[in-house]
């Protein structure tokens, strides 16, 4: 049944219905999900090998800024509880914080999720190494608080960088919907002011514009001729504009000429973080690195 639910026609169904009108002629989407396809997570985990331009100015200083938090992180949660992993990816960046909840003596279950049976497969595989109790989850987030249920113990979901991926007051009502009373969320972010965010814009340029292509294939464009080549503004959201429409999108609305914002990877300062989280409950965890995450009471 997963399976089948995860086919191409299901992304196709999901693609169209994630369109949405921004202004006159300019539309957003950024869905997250559709970008972690076969393609797309194949272009992310090659972007993410050391020594790439990505890897150095994020992949790495990221690494090195959760081990240094992850302590401060151990010591917030309680003895007993649920870890879900939104999206745990091959980097294993779960490990920093596994290993001070294990010199801490906190119990928990490991819940990775994801529509990828590879990237489950690999934390699954991590984790039962390690003697971690895991219940992998094949869903989308958005399934997710359903498939779970209410909790029965607290829940601390953590989604990380992934956040930048999504318009910010959106994706706390998510988060939040998962976690349920008295959970923890975790996010992490990259300031725009602590990294050179000229080279990090062009790393999207040139690296990261095919990442959307299985993306645009599933409303019917192809991703060479019938939309401009993408280009990554200041943001950093990822934009092209339509060559040549078709009947299904002009249904919608949406005609050759018009603008696609086709992702998006926020960069924030600390006061622009800290406005988004304004109506929350939140720890926020600065150590003059290019990071600054949260861990954000529920």
């Amino acid at each position: 049944m997963e399976t089948e639910k995860y086919n191409k026609e299901w992304f196709k169904n999901r693609a169209f219905k994630s369109l949405r009108k921004i202004n006159d002629g300019i539309w957003d989407f950024s869905d997250s999900l559709l970008l972690y396809t076969n393609l797309g997570s194949g272009i992310y985990e090659q972007l993410q090998e050391a020594d790439t331009p990505y890897f150095n100015l994020v992949t790495k200083p990221e690494h090195e800024y959760l081990k240094e938090i992850s302590k401060n992180i151990a010591d917030i949660l309680p003895k007993n509880f649920e870890y879900i992993d939104l999206g745990p990816g091959t980097e294993h960046k779960e490990q920093f914080l596994f290993d001070e909840l294990k010199k801490q003596g906190k119990v928990f279950n490991y819940i990775p999720v994801d529509i990828s049976d590879y990237f489950l497969d690999v934390a699954e595989t991590n984790a039962i190494k390690q003697d971690i109790k895991v219940k992998r989850i094949k869903t989308s987030f958005e399934e997710l608080a359903k498939i779970l249920g209410k909790p029965t113990i607290p829940r601390f979901v953590s989604i990380g960088l992934t956040f930048s991926n999504y318009n910010p007051d959106e994706v706390m009502i998510l988060l939040k919907g998962i976690t349920g009373e008295n959970g923890f969320v975790f996010i992490n972010t990259q300031m725009r002011n602590r990294v050179d965010m000229v080279a990090l814009q062009k790393v999207y340029q040139e690296d990261a514009l095919h990442l959307a292509d299985e993306k645009i294939q599933f409303i019917g464009l192809d991703p060479l001729t019938d939309i401009t080549p993408r280009f990554a503004d200041d943001g950093f959201k990822v934009w092209g504009t339509i060559i040549n429409s078709n009947d299904k999108l002009q249904e919608i609305g949406i005609n050759t000429g018009d603008k696609l914002l086709v992702f998006q990877s926020l960069r924030y300062t600390k006061e622009l973080l800290q406005d988004a989280l304004k109506n929350e409950d939140y720890i926020i965890f600065d150590m003059n690195s290019s990071f600054i995450a949260s861990v954000i009471k529920t």
